[in-house]
């Protein structure tokens, strides 16, 4: 083993470069390519990422001067990482029946989650009963709950001391925790001992649907009565959470995701304050839950400034170190999902899930592969529970506290992403806060023109997504849907609650009509007792919300963010060419007439392939032709109205127009294309018969559009 003094001796043979060193080097290597253009890049957050940064970066970032546990928080919120605490393993369930819920968290949590996290319907997130609720609102996203016996149901088996639940209970915050409370105490748990969360996050469901069910002030006021109650009885439960869902679907980048996040905790925690709470108390009722996208270095950068800039956030109204230290839930975004080769989702998830950890979340929920397609199956939530474990287990990342700390890359990038994130949120305040900016259309505008980036870089294979816009399967199998028949669900569930109803006798009836009076009669001090007694006197959900909400007027409704998946368009394409094949006998073809030798064209004809297989064209494709002749007599063959002339830039010259007037003169109704750019030669080749061209800059998706519009097909 070498020596300290061998090891210099050899490091002082090596001569470090400066800089400029490097780039002369560099330029040299690029022979008069322009270096900012091919060597940088631009991030939809407005950040340049240079090609190589050196540690000289660190002198002007807070990094070389914390650690884990410390300052701020930079590099998390604890000095020992996850050595002490690992992160929760908090899959969601998204099954409607309590039964069924019940089954696969038994299943889960027998194999390695750990907390529950619980995603509810739209009608239980209405307040509405399942016989008051429409059909597609009851088991809709999530479990459907109306009463103390779905929770004993769907919980049954499950020691509530021995996991963590969070439950997302959007709006439904004070009825949703009165059926939780009511269930803890029916099967004696230690409230104490519980540990979770309420999820209550109004301003994720105004972004997401446009209207709250009553007035945002209403709200915040149920949110305050909720946060005492938890704060003084169940001191383990969250109550707040700050949700960036609605807006990483719409198409944010991270810095937007950020400031809104920074902005509506800012929210929450000004009308905690205001309605008589401490900040100390305040600031641990709030929970976030941010998604993660696909920029690996990107996402570990915004969770570490996000952690930072919420420490800011509180210490600016006094709190406690103790205080500023975020509690943080992450969940693979949908974003970027795909339905056509939907395993490659595997690949995207574990990469998400890897960045977040590595940044240091407290709790982490990997989406499913098959998510966009159906209801997960055992397999598919194996693989995503198994995701976590690998990491723990098999990576040792359980060992090392804030892995990318000191990188100089890191450091500098979640620096860019604060100072960005930072002004953004300032822009939000400045505006009258998170609720304006939404009610005037600023975060809309905001992120629309971020998505519009996104979709034409997409568009124009700047950014990739695999089976998508490149390297598409277009053998591929689609995936057997598992999907809810909400028609069904409705009428198991209504019949579930009607039963009760029935099997209730006149005293039942009158203890909860006893029950509901005292709610109306509550105070803010007794309100949510109140609500619980109710429960285990056999109110419903739905009566208790008619009876707490009994004078509410709606929120003035504001348009919703409207939620996207990068891939849908193409998916579109595809689905449109597999109906038309199934509808003709035959899938919208490309006819690729390729010119001399394997050599000379067979670049532009891959290059073709998988231009054209995006939009579901099968691409038919033969050996190089010698004569414009072969060419037509092969194409006649084919029937395909569409032909892709490949071959060497010097072939294009000596023979394009050739084949290209042979064609139209034998087939005029077929579309010529030329795969490559002509150039100065265009004129030329579209005077021969040339109708289009393709090349590296082509908008990818507009062009099979045109094409499959042109055949019929869509």
């Amino acid at each position: 083993m070498k020596s300290d003094t061998e090891n210099k001796r050899l490091l002082d043979e090596f001569v470090t470069p400066t800089p400029e060193q490097w780039r002369e080097a560099a330029e040299k290597l690029l022979k008069g390519a322009p270096f900012e253009k091919i060597m940088t890049r631009m991030t939809p957050e407005g950040i340049q990422l240079e090609p190589i940064f050196w540690k000289e970066v660190l002198d002007q970032l807070p990094a070389s001067d914390t650690l884990p546990g410390f300052d701020g928080f930079l590099r998390g919120t604890k000095a020992s990482g996850y050595a002490s605490e690992p992160w929760e393993i908090a899959q969601e369930l998204p099954y409607g029946l309590p039964y069924e819920f019940n089954q696969a968290a038994q299943a889960d949590l027998m194999r390695g989650q750990n907390a529950l996290n619980v995603i509810l319907d739209i009608a239980t997130l209405k307040g509405l009963d399942p016989d008051a609720a429409e059909v597609g609102e009851v088991g809709a996203c999530g479990l459907s709950l109306a009463c103390l016996r779905d929770m004993k149901t769907a919980f049954d088996g499950i020691l509530p001391e021995a996991i963590s639940f969070h439950i997302r209970s959007g709006c439904a915050g004070l009825t949703v925790g009165a059926l939780f409370f009511a269930w803890l105490d029916a099967v004696g748990a230690d409230r104490k001992r519980v540990k979770g969360s309420l999820g209550m996050d109004p301003m994720a469901v105004k972004a997401a649907s446009g209207i709250l069910p009553e007035s945002l002030a209403g709200l915040l006021d149920e949110m305050s009565v909720l946060a005492s109650y938890c704060a003084a009885e169940v001191p383990g439960i969250r109550t707040v959470t700050v949700s960036t869902l609605p807006y990483h679907q719409a198409g944010a980048s991270s810095v937007e995701e950020i400031a809104i996040a920074l902005a509506t905790g800012t929210l929450y925690l000004n009308a905690l304050l205001e309605r008589g709470i401490e900040i100390e108390s305040a600031a641990r009722q709030i929970r976030f839950s941010i998604a993660i996208g696909a920029n690996f270095f990107m996402e570990i950068a915004k969770i570490r400034a996000l952690r930072t800039l919420w420490a800011q956030v509180v210490k600016a109204y006094g709190g406690s170190p103790a205080a500023q230290k975020i509690q943080l839930h992450a969940r693979t975004g949908l974003y970027n999902k795909t339905v056509n080769d939907p395993y490659v989702n595997m690949l995207r998830t574990t990469t998400e899930a890897l960045s977040a950890v590595i940044a240091g979340v407290d709790s982490l929920c990997v989406g499913n592969f098959d998510e966009v397609v159906r209801l997960p199956d055992t397999f598919s939530r194996r693989i995503s529970r198994n995701t976590h474990i690998i990491l723990q287990e098999e990576c040792e990342l359980l060992a090392v506290a804030d892995p990318a700390g000191g990188s100089w890359a890191v450091e500098w990038l979640t620096d860019q992403v604060a100072r960005k994130s930072w002004s953004f949120f300032q822009e939000i305040e400045s505006a009258g806060g998170v609720d304006s900016a939404l009610a005037k259309g600023m975060l809309h505008e905001r992120i629309a023109k971020t998505a519009v980036g996104n979709e034409s870089l997409l568009n124009q294979r700047r950014a990739s997504l695999v089976g998508t816009n490149v390297y598409p399967n277009t053998s591929e199998k689609p995936l057997t849907p598992h999907l809810p028949d909400y028609r069904e669900l409705h009428d198991i569930r209504a019949k579930e609650i009607a039963q009760a109803r029935l099997e209730a006798d006149e005293s039942s009836d009158a203890r909860i009509m006893a029950a509901l009076g005292e709610v109306l009669d509550s105070t803010s001090n007794n309100l949510m007792q109140h609500l619980i007694e109710a429960i285990e006197a056999g109110a419903t959900l739905g009566e208790i919300s008619k009876t707490l909400r009994a004078q509410a007027e709606p929120d003035a409704a504001s348009n919703p963010l409207r939620a996207r998946r990068l891939a849908s368009k193409y998916e579109a394409l595809r689905s449109a060419a597999a109906s038309f094949a199934v509808r003709t006998g035959s899938a919208p073809t490309i006819f690729l007439c390729n010119l001399g030798a394997l050599r000379r064209h067979k670049a532009r004809a891959d290059f073709t392939r998988g231009f054209f297989a995006t939009g579901g064209f099968e691409i038919i494709s033969t050996k190089g032709f010698e004569n414009p002749e072969q060419a037509v007599a092969a194409l006649s063959e084919s029937d395909s109205g569409i032909a892709v002339i490949c071959g060497h830039d010097d072939d294009y010259a000596a023979s394009f127009c050739e084949y290209a007037q042979a064609i139209k003169a034998a087939l005029p109704e077929v579309q010529i294309i030329l795969a490559g750019n002509p150039g100065e030669r265009e004129e030329a080749f579209r005077k021969a018969g040339m109708d289009d061209y393709i090349f590296v800059k082509s908008d990818n998706y507009a062009v099979n559009r045109r094409y499959l519009t042109g055949l019929g097909v869509l």
